[in-house]
């Protein structure tokens, strides 16, 4: 994986840029009403790999609009992992229903990290 500056992600944040699903789906985060939110979880994954001098690596969640997360030590060992998942109307605000079968404690109208 190699960092993808062209989508404007910090340098901690790496995909796949081979990988043309993955890429439409950030180039979309990005640029949606509610980017903010998903901008917000990318800051908190960040200050998550900078505990551990690490990365943070973006995969496709099978969720719409979602992805997967690990974050990797600098020796490149898993730390930790989870979802930056996307919650609104379609999945009842997070509820716990499809398509993203993840429980928010508030309804939630935007990207989340779960973990």
């Amino acid at each position: 994986m190699i960092p993808a500056p062209s989508l404007t992600l910090p340098p901690e944040v790496q995909i796949d840029t081979d990988n043309e699903a993955l890429v439409e789906r950030v180039q979309t985060a990005l640029t949606h009403s509610l980017s903010q939110t998903f901008q917000l979880c990318l800051d908190t994954l960040v200050r998550l790999a900078s505990n551990v001098h690490g990365t943070v690596h973006l995969y496709l969640d099978f969720a719409p609009l979602s992805f997967g997360f690990m974050v990797l030590r600098q020796d490149g060992s898993s730390w930790i992992s989870g979802g930056v998942l996307f919650h609104g109307p379609h999945d009842g605000g997070g509820n716990g229903g499809a398509p993203t079968y993840s429980v928010c404690i508030s309804p939630q109208n935007g990207w989340t990290v779960h973990t």
